[in-house]
């Protein structure tokens, strides 16, 4: 590629669309892209990126968040002004650059949607999250009047193009400018360098990652444990990922040797290679990075029939579909795969072979290279 690319983002110590902001780094090259921070807390962050000490990046405090553009006309004048000065200083940037195109990595529905109004930019707005309502008439304005070729919304997965297409009522005609590209993972030696963390002989090892807050669905998932756990002794559970309900979990399951919390890690791909089963019982999720991860590492998978999940797991080929508040059904499963090593080495292939055809680096990039136009 040539020239730059704006990348508006909030970078995490841990996330989903940190990882995700790892592939689009790595697909538009280091040297090429320029990130638009908010707080100068985050650069600390750029260390987690390969290649992070080549990408330039610039702090915007103040740079505007949502457009609502609902209260009082007198207020509505005053946000105008500031949505207006945020869409001038990232288009004087893009000029800077020789009209660089600007991509918007989205952890909060709408936030910058706005810029689709910058005139003489490619814009690209990535949303990771569900976006569960409309804030105000001026969003479905903006997409209604501005998507096209030029100005385009990316999301992860086709529940969570449905769901923006029904709630932001973008037209029919204008959806076909709303996207699909997964999540894939950052395929590398080390990741799938066969290592496993020590363990006792016989034991069963079912993993799940993600932050420990109310929608991962952390309290069935703690009963269910309890469930499986006193069936089968030999197994524990164990949950990578801190979290606002970590210490609350923590103290509900501290009674349980085989149930383990353990916080943020760094090594993931050590537990998942000694892991059995891979475990998500979300209340909802746009597709779930953390499930592609274990694919890759051949791992069947139980996950909620919800949002972008049933996209990567189909039932009964790479893994079990279950109801995010049947208890019963969760135990059950999970009964079924530890007794039958079969059926999980066969889950696990298909996961593999999954992987490969429709969330690997390879299938991200030529997806992105469609919608980039390079």
């Amino acid at each position: 590629m040539k020239g730059k690319h704006i990348i508006i983002t909030r970078l995490f110590e841990f996330s989903g669309s940190n990882t995700h902001l790892k592939a689009l780094i790595e697909f538009l090259r280091p040297e090429n892209v320029v990130l638009i921070l908010e707080d100068p807390g985050q650069v600390q962050y750029l260390q987690n990126i390969a290649g992070g000490h080549r990408i330039a990046y610039r702090i915007k405090s103040r740079l505007h968040a949502y457009a609502h553009l609902n209260y009082k006309w007198t207020t509505n004048i005053k946000e105008l002004f500031f949505v207006v000065k945020s869409v001038l200083a990232i288009q004087l940037l893009s000029l800077r650059y020789r009209f660089a195109a600007v991509t918007i990595c989205a952890v909060e529905p709408e936030k910058h949607l706005y810029l689709l109004w910058m005139p003489f930019s490619r814009v690209y707005y990535i949303l990771h999250t569900t976006p569960n309502h409309r804030y105000s008439s001026f969003t479905s304005y903006s997409c209604n009047r501005k998507l096209g070729k030029s100005k385009q919304i990316i999301t992860v997965s086709c529940s969570n193009k449905s769901l923006i297409s029904k709630n932001w009522e973008i037209t029919t005609a204008k959806q076909q400018f709303i996207r699909v590209v997964y999540n894939c993972v950052m395929e590398s030696e080390e990741a799938r360098q066969y290592r496993v963390l020590p363990r006792q002989v016989n034991e069963l090892c079912i993993l799940t990652m993600g932050h420990l807050v109310a929608y991962k669905n952390p309290a069935i998932w703690l009963k269910v444990a309890k469930a499986v756990t006193g069936a089968r002794p030999g197994v524990c559970f164990i949950w990578l990922g801190n979290g606002p309900l970590l210490d609350t979990c923590r103290s509900a399951g501290q009674m349980e040797k085989n149930i383990v919390f353990k916080g943020a890690v760094t090594n993931v791909f050590d537990y998942l290679k000694a892991a059995d089963i891979y475990y998500q019982p979300s209340l909802h999720e746009t597709h779930g990075i953390a499930v592609i991860e274990a694919m890759y590492q051949a791992l069947p998978c139980v996950v909620s029939n919800v949002g972008g999940l049933p996209e990567s797991v189909q039932n009964g080929y790479n893994g079990d579909l279950v109801n995010p508040g049947d208890l019963k059904q969760q135990v059950d499963v999970m009964l079924k795969l530890i007794d039958s090593p079969e059926l999980r080495a066969r889950y696990g292939a298909n996961s593999f072979k999954r992987y490969h055809e429709h969330f690997s680096f390879k299938r991200f990039t030529v997806q992105l290279h469609l919608i980039y136009n390079f």
